[in-house]
């Protein structure tokens, strides 16, 4: 399976110079986001979006911007979208401020593709949040963050976002209640000591040379109850079915697992990058 890759969790055009500045900065939200769901939670990536710009005609207010999601995501695998801006919860609309542009289809004017965000921002006071909830979990990759405002296009700078591959591989326990049948035969069996004779009283002598007419032998019952201890072991044999493995390319060389890391920085930059934000939109 698909390793998450290395990829930065922010990314700030505010310093891309040009005839005119799309100063925002986007910044993934990990106390919001949900990157790696545990079980009956879902997958969800949460960006913050900030104008960081001045009151000047250097500056461009926001238009639009898209994020360079998976090429193979649809709109069906996405489960939710919410935007807000400025703390006001915004009407999404898919196919209107919402749309997923293709190769075939790419963005007008900027040419871009991805996730498109039809919302304006002000390039100086504006803060919007964009979370977007995942129907399957997805590999966390970088993707590409496309911005568009005042006839000016900056693109080319990436963020971690839902990039195409499987999303990491986790071993679980899972549990059956099973009632399990087996039958019991018990075969009942009498096995007699060694007889023993025991003289009762004196002999009795009888004249003559033959004995009285007797039964050959005697025949009596013996009736006994029994309790039966019958141990049975219970358990279950578990067997797996086939596996498969796509197989990809093959080189002399050893294979490269230094990708595998959690793509995420630190928790000191996040919280720094966080509170600045937070006290920049507080300050407005």
């Amino acid at each position: 399976m698909a390793e998450n890759t290395v990829c930065s969790n922010i990314v700030d055009y505010s310093e891309v110079a040009g005839d005119r500045i799309l100063p925002f900065r986007f910044v993934l939200n990990l106390e919001d986001s949900i990157l790696n769901p545990e079980a009956g939670e879902n997958q969800k990536f949460c960006y913050d979006v900030e104008g960081v710009g001045e009151d000047s005609s250097l500056y461009a207010d926001l238009s639009h911007f898209l994020l360079g999601i998976c090429a193979e995501i649809e709109p069906s695998d996405i489960e939710e979208i919410t935007v807000t801006i400025n703390g006001v919860p915004q009407n999404v609309v898919w196919g209107d401020n919402v749309e997923i542009k293709t190769a075939e289809n790419p963005d007008n004017p900027t040419g871009c593709i991805g996730l498109k965000f039809d919302f304006p921002l002000n390039k100086v006071n504006g803060f919007m949040q964009v979370c977007i909830t995942m129907a399957s979990p997805y590999a966390i990759g970088p993707v590409n963050v496309c911005v568009f405002g005042g006839n000016t296009t900056v693109s080319g700078m990436s963020i971690c976002g839902p990039a195409c591959g499987d999303a990491p591989s986790c071993t679980n326990t899972f549990y059956q209640n099973e009632t399990v049948c087996v039958p019991v035969t018990v075969t009942p069996f009498a096995t007699s000591g060694t007889a023993r004779a025991t003289c009762c009283g004196e002999p009795v002598i009888t004249p003559g040379g033959e004995c009285p007419a007797n039964q050959d032998s005697c025949t009596f019952t013996v009736t006994q109850s029994l309790c039966i201890e019958i141990p049975i072991e219970f358990g279950a044999v578990i067997e797996t079915g086939s596996a498969s493995v796509q197989c990809g390319t093959v080189s002399e060389t050893e294979c490269d697992c230094s990708a595998g890391t959690q793509p995420m920085i630190s928790n000191e930059h996040h919280s720094r990058t966080r509170n600045d934000l937070r006290e920049r939109h507080f300050r407005r």
